[in-house]
């Protein structure tokens, strides 16, 4: 801490105080590569950082960093721009629309979602001693309808029209939420609104670069603003790991997809059991130590990082074993065989698919990604490696195999994040 002279006597000079909840929203963001805002959808962008038309990952790793660095740095717009020139003239990207809307609708649109996640983490945790949330207009020189309506509206934290409704609702939008006490409401003279009436649901055409399509979203929200940006990232309560392990998850979808732009897969001749890999599992059941063994043998010991071509980090560990024994499903046990593929299916895989799948209980989303390859064994098989994330790291791997023209399709769900070549 600096400080500042004040007569004879020097005083402290006060830090800025850092929103760290804000800031692990962005940070802990994974950067995907999309042609267009429509290749991601609501939920998605909880967990991922976008820049609409940003193709190189490179390019996407440094706006994701300037952003991350503007909000952790209480940097200006102005600011901002001096990092949106650089990068620009970095990678020579050419982009859509003028240099002034450009960086100010990355720069604003980061900071507002994550501002207003950061909200919903400490709404969260705090809701034992402050229940309620308060709807803030906030853009009185250019109120929106709708927005102005829901002004005052003040519902408890668990209240499902929050997970629609909670800001911001569009592009530009700078309504707010407040928190408040059972104190704050006698203060105030604050009364809990009546359950809101339905939203009416209203029909957006999109043009997106696998053609148009249309999308309904709550009347006066903007399309891809009917989420919680929060929810998505933190959940929306306490033990969710616990919560989490038995729960179900939905698949998330975009309105348009990266799968068109995929192409074929073709094979790539594998031998069975590579050289430099430890071989395949023996016909015979094996017992835990065998699992164990194998494991180690074929990540070179009892943990091991991996690099995928993108620099993404896969650690693999014995919990892969611990999660197997826990499941005591046969198919699972079967799938032990293909662990030997694992350094060589993140290493060198065909192709990298990210999707999304959101709990059905905590609200929070999880990011799935897969990594697909053509491996010869005795046919062609697909032989997929599937890791999950959570908190900035990747666990939960499992495998898909069988024939290229059934299980292909399913696999290919998502952006496209990478492919060979």
């Amino acid at each position: 801490m600096g400080t500042v002279a004040t007569g004879d006597s020097v005083a402290p000079k006060p830090a800025p105080v850092h929103f760290t909840e804000a800031i692990d929203y962005l940070r802990n963001k994974t950067r995907l590569p999309t042609r267009a805002w429509t290749d991601l959808w609501q939920d998605q962008h909880a967990r991922a950082f976008v820049v609409a038309g940003a193709m190189k990952d490179g390019l996407v790793a440094d706006f994701h960093e300037a952003v991350t660095k503007s909000i952790a740095e209480g940097r200006t717009l102005e600011d901002f721009r001096k990092d949106f020139d650089q990068i620009v003239s970095t990678h020579g990207w050419s982009y859509n629309g003028s240099r002034g809307w450009r960086s100010r609708t990355i720069f604003e649109t980061n900071m507002r979602s994550a501002y207003s996640a950061g909200r919903w983490a400490q709404a969260v945790k705090l809701k034992a001693q402050r229940p309620y949330l308060r709807y803030v207009h906030g853009h009185p020189r250019h109120p929106r309808k709708w927005h102005l309506a829901w002004n005052n509206t003040i519902l408890p934290v668990d209240h499902p029209w929050w997970k629609t409704h909670f800001t911001p609702n569009g592009w530009g939008c700078q309504c707010t939420i407040q928190s408040l006490s059972e104190s704050d409401m006698r203060r105030y003279g604050y009364k809990v609104s009546p359950d809101p009436e339905p939203s009416k649901m209203i029909a957006h055409k999109l043009n997106t670069p696998d053609g148009p399509v249309t999308v309904k979203v709550p009347e006066g929200i903007d399309p891809g603003f009917a989420f919680n940006p929060g929810e998505g990232a933190f959940g929306r309560g306490a033990n969710l790991d616990a919560i989490e392990k038995h729960g179900g998850f939905v698949d998330l979808q975009a309105p348009s997809s990266s799968r068109t732009t995929a192409g074929n897969l073709d094979a790539v001749t594998t031998q069975t059991q590579p050289a430099r890999l430890p071989p395949i599992l023996p016909d015979a059941k094996p017992d835990e130590k065998a699992w164990r063994d194998l494991l180690h043998r074929s990540i070179g010991g009892e943990e091991a990082i991996f690099t995928d071509p993108v620099g993404q980090r896969v650690s693999i560990t014995d919990a892969v074993v611990d999660h197997l024994l826990a499941s005591g499903r046969t198919e699972d046990m079967g799938r032990a065989a293909y662990w030997p593929y694992m350094r060589e299916l993140i290493e060198a895989p065909q192709e990298i698919w990210v999707g999304f799948a959101k709990d059905k209980v905590t609200g929070r989303v999880a990011l799935r990604r897969r990594y697909v390859k053509l491996i010869q064994l005795g046919k062609d098989r697909v032989v997929a490696l599937v890791v999950d994330e959570q908190a900035g790291y990747w666990q939960a791997l499992t495998f898909f195999t069988g024939r290229p023209g059934t299980q292909l399709d399913n696999l290919r769900k998502g952006v496209l994040a990478y492919k060979a070549g």
